[in-house]
């Protein structure tokens, strides 16, 4: 008869209390430190989910439906022919922890009410902050049939920074066929630049987090209005909560009939364009030659 290993009940407390520490040590290091976003799902290994954590690159230019990814550490690009349609209750594209993503061409679009893209850090420190670059390609909400549309691209944590050159980025649909879904939304002290892109569906930056746009632009209330340095044109609401910022900068490669202008009051107001620097050092050396000169004369005179 084969032997029976058998466990006082101190004994059996003991390993289970081991085992309940275990799991709680796993869970809390991917969970976000500010209780804003969890990532305990990326626990569940879903055959559907892949899980890159190697440091490598990895380059998609390939199909994949209902599959989706979650970057750890890992630089991912998504090329033109690249499609990715996420798998049940998981973004398409999920970015933490020192990760990079660059988008050249190519579609990803969230499953339901969930994100396309997400960028973050998953930690409390600028060190593990993660990047992305977009220069192309679409990026969309999912779409839900008795809720609120998921949002394009969320971007997440302290230090975390999106520099957007071109794309399209549209919110999802909701049960009412509204375009409920974000096409931005920004938090906790992260930033988005804009420099060019479409976007469909409002954004939203909380939580000492900026968007910025390159360009000429107005803002009256909540609603931006202007054109790009490309001449992309952009008509979009952006909300602002938490101390979230929205910022207007001018270029020089770019004159605007219109400057670029805040709303600090009740009415749009004129910025101010930046200012080339100009160094005064070849008008003062004449002055000096002029003063010498004059000097010699006065001096001649007198003798």
């Amino acid at each position: 008869m084969p032997a029976v290993l058998r466990l006082t009940s101190s004994a059996a407390a003991a390993v289970l209390t081991l085992l309940l520490i275990s799991v709680r040590s796993v869970s809390s290091a991917l969970v976000d430190d500010n209780n804003d976003f969890t990532l305990e799902r990326s626990l569940q290994l879903n055959s559907n989910v892949t899980i890159l954590n190697d440091g490598a690159v990895h380059t998609i230019n390939e199909k994949f439906y209902k599959k989706s990814f979650h970057v750890r550490n890992t630089t991912l690009i998504l090329e033109k022919g690249g499609e990715i349609v996420a798998a049940e209750d998981w973004p398409g594209i999920r970015l933490v922890t020192s990760s990079t993503f660059n988008m050249n061409g190519g579609i990803v679009q969230g499953w339901q009410d969930t994100p396309a893209v997400e960028l973050h850090n998953g930690q409390s420190s600028d060190d593990t902050a993660s990047f992305a670059d977009i220069y192309g390609g679409a990026i969309i909400g999912g779409n839900s049939v008795d809720g609120v549309g998921g949002d394009a691209f969320y971007v997440h944590g302290f230090g975390t920074k999106a520099k957007i050159y071109g794309g399209l980025f549209m919110g999802g649909i909701g049960q009412d066929d509204n375009m409920e879904g974000l096409s931005i939304i920004v938090q906790n002290f992260a930033s988005v630049h804009i420099y060019s892109g479409s976007f469909q569906g409002e954004m939203e930056v909380g939580k000492g987090s900026n968007i910025i746009f390159y360009g000429c632009f107005l803002q009256y209330g909540a609603t931006i209005t202007g054109e790009f340095v490309d001449g992309t044109q952009l008509d979009v609401v952006v909300k602002t909560k938490n101390d979230g910022k929205v910022s207007l900068i001018a270029v020089s490669e770019q004159v605007c009939d219109t400057q670029p202008s805040m709303q600090p009051t009740g009415f749009p107001t004129i910025s101010p364009r930046p200012t080339p620097s100009v160094s005064y050092g070849e008008m003062m050396r004449p002055s000096l030659v002029s003063a010498s000169m004059l000097l010699a004369v006065l001096l001649a005179g007198l003798s």
